[in-house]
Parts: structure tokens; C-alpha cells; sequence
């Protein structure tokens, strides 16, 4: 059995999306990578759960497509944290909300175009 342990995005500004999900998301920093500034970041939450953020290269795209990638958080309070991202100015989609009893979830970008998501389930994925 494999065992998921991280997924990469790129940033223009690593520095400055490492500040952006530690701030908003509560991710902390575990490993910095190479270079000054740093070629990139891994962020973990409290179940291991990781992002690396990785300085992209010259060229090079974020590469999104909706409705294949994004990147989801588990909230305890969808309606909260949209609201708490709302505030930094963040926009989020409107076709792809949903909010009933076993699962709510809403679409934003984070500042480097990456799309995100905000997710509660009444039962957790794998459970």
C-alpha cells in the first residue's frame, strides 16, 4: 500500500504563497528548500497533510484546469473561512458551492492562481 505524502505547486513568489496558506490555512513551515531566496517550501498541517511550494521556473505555468486540479482544505466551518478569505479579498465561485447536511464546499484562487478548495463532509473521506 502507498500512502500519499505531498503534492507540488508552483509560485512566482514562493516566499509570499508560503505566507499566504501559513496565514490563512494554519499550514507550518517543515522543510525549506535550497537557495536565497529558497527554491521552495513544504507545509504540513496536524494529520501530516502536506503542500510543497516550488519556485517556478522561468516559463513555466501554474498549469490549473478547472475541474481537475485544485488544491482542497478540510474546515470546520465552510461558511466561516470563505468569509475570513472574502476579507483578504479573495473571490470565490458561484456554479460550484454547495452547502447541505453531509457536504459543504466553495472555490477560490489562491493569490498565485492556483485553484483552491474549502471542504467539510459530514464523514471524512476514507472513514
Amino acid at each position: 500500500m502507498a500512502r500519499l505524502e505531498h503534492f507540488a505547486i508552483f509560485a512566482q513568489n514562493a516566499g509570499a504563497l508560503k505566507d499566504f496558506y501559513v496565514q490563512t490555512m494554519g499550514l507550518r513551515v517543515v522543510l525549506v528548500g535550497p537557495g536565497d531566496p529558497p527554491g521552495g517550501y513544504f507545509l504540513a498541517d496536524d494529520d501530516g497533510g502536506a503542500i510543497e511550494i516550488i519556485a517556478r521556473p522561468e516559463g513555466q505555468s501554474n498549469a490549473n484546469q478547472r475541474w481537475v486540479c485544485h488544491v482542497a482544505f478540510w474546515v470546520d466551518d465552510v461558511a466561516a473561512k470563505r468569509a475570513e478569505l472574502e476579507r483578504l479579498g479573495l473571490t470565490f465561485e458561484t456554479d460550484t458551492a454547495v452547502d447541505d447536511d453531509a457536504f459543504k464546499t466553495a472555490f477560490f484562487h489562491d493569490p498565485e492562481g492556483n485553484r483552491c478548495q474549502i471542504v467539510w463532509r459530514l464523514r471524512p473521506l476514507g472513514s
